[in-house]
């Protein structure tokens, strides 16, 4: 005979299950003890130079960033972060993937930065992969580290957007941010700045920091 407490087990089970199901990926985790893994990943590396303006490649400002989320995450115990490249190097996107899943990692952030045939186009936006849909582990982590990045950074907001990324391969939340465009001048001299990059990786930071505190 079953018992109420059994009951009630096999219903958390069949919601944990269910989310399973309708986003393909790991239900939220908060801090319980043990600091939360997260890969981030420099987007481009080696050969693979990203987007190229004015004189700056997009993979030497994604490095710089990560380096800079690695370094502020000393601070804060209860994220350990785990970078796919530490240097100028390439690293075919599945392979990132199998890093962050060998890493036990919780979450898997890119970064990347942005292009435009315009140059009057700026901003900053979040991009996840279409089968992680609104609500999901994904869309929340998204949501709170585009706020966060906004909020330090004052850049325009792009909101979350939707594409076909390789991050349907793995079920750790998972998104991808644009921290800005290298075809805006304005913004290349920004995402060029020390202190700018500073303050695009402590967005990061809090919005890590928010997602996996609630």
């Amino acid at each position: 005979m079953l018992t109420k407490t059994t009951d009630v087990a096999l219903l958390v089970l069949g919601a944990l299950l269910l989310l399973l199901t309708v986003s393909g990926e790991a239900p939220n985790r908060s801090f319980q003890g043990d600091p939360a893994k997260i890969t981030i990943d420099a987007g481009h590396g080696g050969y693979d130079s990203g987007a190229i303006s004015g004189g700056i490649s997009e993979k030497q400002v994604n490095l710089r960033i990560a380096r800079e989320v690695e370094k502020l995450g000393e601070g804060h115990p209860e994220l350990n972060f785990v970078l796919t490249r530490k240097k100028d190097d390439y690293l075919p996107l599945l392979d990132r993937l199998e890093f962050a899943e060998k890493n036990r990692s919780t979450a898997y952030l890119s970064i990347q930065a942005n292009s435009f045939w315009d140059p009057d186009v700026h901003g900053v936006e979040t991009i996840l992969d279409k089968t992680r849909p609104r609500g999901s582990p994904s869309w929340n982590i998204g949501t709170s580290i585009q706020k966060s990045i906004v909020d330090w950074t004052g850049a325009r907001d792009r909101g979350i957007r939707y594409q076909k990324l390789y991050t349907r391969y793995t079920e750790i939340p998972s998104a991808l941010v644009e921290v800005g465009f290298l075809t805006s001048p304005m913004e290349r001299n920004k995402l060029t700045n020390p202190h700018y990059q500073e303050r695009v990786a402590r967005g990061i930071v809090q919005g890590l920091l928010l997602y996996f505190s609630t």
